[in-house]
């Protein structure tokens, strides 16, 4: 939920962005290049060795998270709980397959030994299927995580529909058959024709080849994953729910196109194949198409904010330790969160890397479940600082864990065929455990601090925007190790990192000094 903390320092961008000249330029522009730019290395990031399809996806998700979280905090606004469930949900698109679209694009359909003619538009709308399968729940989850304040009714419906989008991306068995294996089955012997290319040509048709079956499953889970979207939609239009139709009508659908317009890069490989890797030039664009989304509706949700939202409750000092008495519904909540985040965390892991992602989804419902027994009084407050807490130490993880897949090469301890995002030689876990270590001591360091000091969180402006600064390089730093010993990349696209980075903070200390010069 995002609620006004600061009544003064709200009134002063409100009023800012009604009467002020140029006021877009603030609000939308500059917001566009960092959370694009930003969005692009992160995006790049992910599709880099080191990194699953899930768990990858968590770094893009989990940086537009905390830019979110901070101009929102510039603002007078408090927006903590909503990070961690932008990242997450952002993650769950992860799964979905495209790859054989670029062949597509370029006219060329295989199945079996043969490359067959396909119109390159099938191509195009299956990307624009699948860029909306990718953002949609992002856009959808970080809807109810805005308007989390509804019915029991509401959230058993949310419930269901994150089930079922589980359902479709880990293909989670269905009377014995995994649900898109069966619902591919169906179509091929309903209507092969809707969803897979060439079926006049009975292609689809006794076994079939590899390049086939992954045009079958890919397609059919893309396209539950579009169904699920609009159930979504739907259910929050009957529901009047305004804030998730409108970040799910508009990350969804943004993404669809902003996807299959960045695929045109791919289109590279036909003119210049040796000029550099054109799908990460389309990875660049598509995390920069996500960001300027993202933009979008962070203006739309601040520009909504009445202070009848607000509450800047101040916390109750209790002794450290003390064992509190349990509010019902307080726990209630704290415990639908913490299994929630497990669930969620987990699934980002448990294909590549099981048991840290058990690990790390135990941490975080051990953290945030331990709110409703010790500490303060305010346990909505204190599940805010646990969430914003574990964000930032689930996105430096996520970023060390797959930066070590490269740094053990360039620092010359293990060759690149040693080593891939599953492999972990004995020279890779050398390197990963200090610093993972030294970053858990210092989290959890942090974490028994926020139990028991109740002013603890408080964090100035000045040096959340030194932090900032920090995690930007940070960032942009582990790209460049990511993409280390890959030809043609560093020649090009490590200056295409330095030229986002710079982008970035242009974009950033032009926003912090507005943002000063009208007192906030």
């Amino acid at each position: 939920m995002m609620t006004i903390i600061d009544k003064e320092r709200y009134r002063r961008y409100k009023s800012a962005r009604v009467g002020t000249d140029g006021h877009l330029l603030y609000e939308l522009w500059l917001p566009f290049l960092l959370f694009g730019s930003m969005g692009a290395i992160t995006w790049a990031i992910r599709g880099t060795g080191g990194w699953g399809g899930i768990d990858g996806t968590i770094v893009p998700g989990l940086t537009w998270g905390l830019l979110w979280y901070y101009i929102c905090h510039r603002r007078g606004i408090d927006a903590r709980g909503i990070v961690l469930w932008l990242g997450l949900g952002l993650a769950l698109g992860g799964e979905l397959g495209y790859g054989q679209y670029v062949s597509w694009i370029q006219g060329r359909f295989h199945a079996g030994d043969e490359v067959l003619y396909i119109e390159p538009w099938k191509g195009y709308a299956w990307f624009v299927i699948c860029g909306i399968g990718w953002a949609a729940p992002g856009g959808i989850i970080l809807g109810w995580a805005v308007n989390s304040t509804v019915s029991v009714r509401v959230w058993f419906v949310r419930i269901i529909l994150i089930i079922l989008f589980l359902s479709i991306i880990l293909n989670l068995p269905l009377f014995g058959t995994g649900i898109i294996n069966r619902l591919g089955t169906f179509f091929i012997k309903s209507s092969p024709g809707l969803l897979f290319p060439n079926a006049s040509m009975n292609l689809y048709q006794g076994e079939l080849d590899s390049h086939l079956l992954r045009t079958v499953y890919t397609n059919t889970q893309n396209f539950a994953a579009l169904v699920w979207w609009l159930i979504a939609l739907c259910i929050s239009a009957c529901q009047r729910d305004r804030a998730t139709l409108m970040s799910g009508a508009v990350i969804g659908g943004g993404f669809g196109i902003g996807f299959a317009l960045s695929a045109v890069w791919c289109l590279g490989y036909s003119f210049a194949p040796a000029y550099t890797d054109w799908w990460k030039i389309w990875e660049l664009q598509s995390g920069f198409s996500l960001g300027i989304l993202y933009v979008i509706v962070l203006y739309l949700f601040t520009g909504r904010l009445e202070e009848s939202n607000g509450h800047g409750e101040k916390l109750k000092p209790v002794n450290s330790y003390q064992f509190r008495s349990f509010s019902v519904s307080q726990t209630v909540t704290t415990i639908f969160l913490a299994i929630g985040g497990f669930a969620l965390i987990f699934v980002a892991g448990y294909e590549y890397f099981f048991w840290t992602g058990l690990l790390l989804a135990l941490f975080y419902m051990v953290s945030l479940s331990a709110v409703s027994f010790f500490g303060t009084s305010d346990v909505t407050e204190l599940r805010k600082r646990v969430s914003i807490l574990y964000s930032v130490f689930l996105l430096i993880f996520i970023l060390l864990h797959g930066a070590t897949s490269r740094a053990g090469v360039l620092l010359e301890l293990y060759d690149g065929e040693e080593v891939n995002q599953y492999a972990w030689p004995l020279e890779r876990i050398m390197l990963f455990l200090p610093v993972a270590l030294l970053l858990i001591f210092f989290t959890l360091k942090h974490l028994f601090r926020i139990y028991r000091s109740p002013s603890y969180s408080t964090i100035e402006t000045r040096s959340l925007e030194v932090y900032m600064t920090d995690l930007f390089t940070f960032i942009s730093f582990t790209g460049a190790i990511s993409i280390s010993g890959y030809s043609p990349w560093p020649s090009k696209i490590v200056v295409l990192y330095a030229l986002l980075l710079f982008v970035a903070l242009f974009a950033f200390t032009r926003i912090n000094r507005h943002l000063t010069d009208i007192g906030i």
